[in-house]
């Protein structure tokens, strides 16, 4: 399966949509029970963003002439200076706007008497669940995924163990609890979604929708797997560790749903992806800072619609303050200095 830049825009797009319902309603039983049961299925965009990342990374990684030890450490560190720079910059943001309207250290740090510590932790992206905002904890897991990829690579670019590896993957997820305790990337669920990104990138598990007739009978039947997957999630699956692997695949079959539609326009999906990570890292100071504003309107719906609105116009503005700043030309020397190393 081959994924453009347009396609990983797009799926990007779908992903930052689905994580803003999530975090909107989930445990929010005020608008309902579908509106809740929605929110807990849509948690698939972790691993839709960890699928992307994976095929992304095993693409650039291909490209490389020779990836021995120097280009690989070059590679991770260009890798670490685009997620780091962006992140440095909304983290200043938000940290003094929500120090200034109301959201403080000691609130957002209640368990720890030591601040500075944290703060300093956060700024590594090292605090997990206990971040500033708790959406953060996706920082620690991408970055011990970064890590552990080159080692990942070598593995899929074997036939035979690129199979083993994923069924390893698999053991390891389903016993994780019981094996592993908490072990970064496996109990936070980011492997089994990641890894198949890098699989796709050189197999092919989504077949290609290229003549017209088969897209109906591809998108109806990732559509229906899909759902399938959702009420087996919801109605069967209580195990975290299992609905790890269950979303895992819903992932793959959202992907598979989008492939199907072949070359149609996906502007808008595009353009939402394009500020996915600012999206990202901004959103939930809203719902912390204006809850009121926020779910003060009656229909769930409405409320989604204008959240998205607020975080996307946020995301655009921090973007544009990026550029003007002359921060994201910073970001570009540095990665420079490296390719000179």
């Amino acid at each position: 399966m081959e994924l453009s830049k347009t396609d990983t825009a797009a799926i990007k797009g779908i992903a930052i949509i689905l994580m803003l319902w999530h975090h909107l309603f989930l445990n929010t039983m005020a608008y309902g029970n579908l509106t809740n049961s929605l929110a807990v299925v849509f948690k698939v965009c972790v691993a839709l963003f960890l699928f992307v990342s994976g095929y992304g990374l095993t693409k650039q990684y291909s490209q490389l002439d020779k990836p021995y030890f120097k280009n690989t450490l070059k590679f991770l560190l260009r890798r670490y200076v685009n997620f780091f720079l962006p992140y440095w910059f909304c983290f200043v943001l938000v940290v003094v706007v929500g120090n200034i309207c109301g959201y403080s250290f000691s609130e957002a740090y209640p368990s720890s008497r030591n601040t500075l510590k944290c703060v300093l932790l956060d700024i590594a992206g090292q605090m997990g669940y206990n971040s500033y905002l708790n959406p953060w904890w996706f920082n620690k897991m991408i970055i011990q995924l970064y890590l552990v990829f080159p080692i990942l690579f070598l593995i899929i670019c074997n036939k035979y163990l690129s199979w083993v590896g994923l069924a390893l993957i698999i053991v390891a997820q389903l016993y994780a609890k019981n094996i592993l305790g908490h072990v970064f990337f496996i109990v936070e669920g980011g492997l089994p979604a990641f890894y198949l990104g890098m699989l796709c990138a050189r197999c092919r598990l989504v077949p290609e929708a290229n003549d017209g007739k088969w897209r109906p009978l591809l998108f109806f039947e990732g559509l229906f797997v899909c759902i399938g997957l959702a009420v087996l999630h919801l109605m069967v699956v209580k195990d975290p560790y299992v609905a790890v692997l269950i979303r895992a695949l819903m992932a793959l079959c959202i992907i598979g749903v989008y492939k199907s539609f072949g070359n149609q326009q996906t502007f808008a999906l595009e353009f939402v992806g394009k500020y996915a990570t600012f999206m990202y890292l901004i959103h939930m100071l809203f719902i912390k800072l204006i809850p009121g504003v926020i779910y003060g309107v009656k229909y769930s719906v409405l409320v989604f619609m204008l959240f998205v609105a607020v975080c996307l116009v946020a995301a655009m503005l921090i973007d544009a303050l990026e550029k003007l700043s002359r921060y994201d030309r910073l970001r570009v020397g540095v990665v420079k200095l490296i390719d000179k190393w």
